[in-house]
């Protein structure tokens, strides 16, 4: 028998777990340490007695109780994309949140993922297989909670569903003329920092949220450096800056205000700022059809694998974690886009030659 202390939120929780060989792990969870020893005691006498009912006592745990015990746990503090796991989250908790986590078996799994597949999204769209796969991956990583942090079930039931197989990801690169045109369009836009942000994209391969959530504290304009603090895989790394890239946050750095710590700070707000239809606009002006932020770094990956960029290279410079190698090689992420950024830079600065 084990009682483990566990902290919440808003104070902590006792976890009682019985093991006695021969029969099913049981375990329980309470405010107070005392309940917890009171009820493994009750419980482990009952066990000897044969009096315990182990399928009732399972059947007690509902979703409901599985999901606010995952998030007040705090496991998902530690999740890479907790944000988007959390919606996902919420919605089967929408679906099952009054089931008995052992009723949730793999067939009523599957039918609802049928009918999630099936249901248009809030925007009346159709839910891709890749969308449909994540919020699944989510479903299995609670369970997978349940399983071996909980013992409240012996099965996660997700994993005897196959994934839906995914269409080809987009690959959209932007030409050599797309981005001049682009860029020109950016520096006439009326949003102030809409030129550096998509510089910075293109030139590093940085995400947009990585480059919208720098702060000043991040930009270090002696080595044409930045740090990412907050990244998709939750891993920090440094990006090199290009000498355009570092002439233009010169110039917003100048013109800072000193009280808001973001580099592209929203003039209303001390939050961040929201260039969608500043977006939008400088594409309509461009000419450029079907392109998204996103497609900044699949054409900042192919200009560096167009110059020489090994898969390596170019996972470590895009914060890529998918390869174990990559775990070796944490020293490069500074080295390789130094290696590239200027080379991008100067590559779509060109002018075409009218001679």
């Amino acid at each position: 028998m084990s009682i483990f202390k566990r902290k919440l939120k808003n104070g902590y929780s006792w976890r009682a777990v019985i093991r006695i060989k021969g029969y099913p792990t049981v375990c329980e969870t309470f405010e107070r340490k005392q309940e917890a020893e009171d009820w493994m005691q009750n419980i482990q006498r009952k066990i000897k007695l044969g009096q315990f009912k182990f399928d009732q006592h399972n059947q007690i745990h509902t979703f409901a109780q599985l999901f606010d015990l995952y998030i007040n746990d705090g496991a998902l503090q530690h999740h890479s994309s907790a944000k988007d796991t959390l919606r996902h989250l919420v919605y089967w908790k929408s679906r099952f949140a009054s089931f008995a986590l052992v009723h949730i078996t793999p067939e009523l799994i599957g039918k609802e993922r049928q009918l999630f597949a099936k249901t248009p999204t809030p925007k009346n769209k159709k839910r891709t297989a890749a969308t449909v796969n994540r919020y699944m991956a989510s479903l299995s990583l609670l369970f997978g909670y349940a399983m071996r942090q909980l013992h409240w079930i012996t099965e996660n039931p997700c994993m005897s569903l196959s994934k839906l197989k995914e269409s080809p990801g987009r690959d959209r690169v932007l030409t050599h003329d797309e981005i001049t045109r682009l860029l020109s369009a950016c520096r006439q836009s009326r949003s102030r920092y809409l030129y550096c942000i998509v510089l910075i994209s293109i030139t590093t391969g940085a995400r947009q949220g990585e480059i919208l959530n720098l702060e000043w504290r991040d930009i270090d304009f002696d080595n044409h450096l930045a740090r990412l603090r907050e990244t998709k895989n939750g891993r920090p790394r440094s990006i090199s800056l290009s000498d355009p890239v570092i002439e233009e946050l010169k110039k917003l750095y100048q013109d800072r205000q000193p009280l808001k710590s973001l580099v592209f700070a929203s003039k209303t707000a001390f939050g961040r700022i929201d260039i969608k239809k500043a977006w939008q606009t400088v594409l309509r002006i461009a000419g450029i059809e079907k392109c998204r932020a996103h497609d900044m770094r699949h054409t900042f990956a192919t200009l560096a694998a167009s110059q020489g960029a090994s898969n390596l290279e170019l996972a470590t410079a895009m914060g890529h974690r998918t390869l174990q190698m990559l775990q070796r090689y944490t020293h490069l992420d500074v080295q390789v886009t130094k290696k590239f950024s200027q080379n991008i830079a100067e590559l779509i600065n060109k002018r075409p030659n009218n001679d």
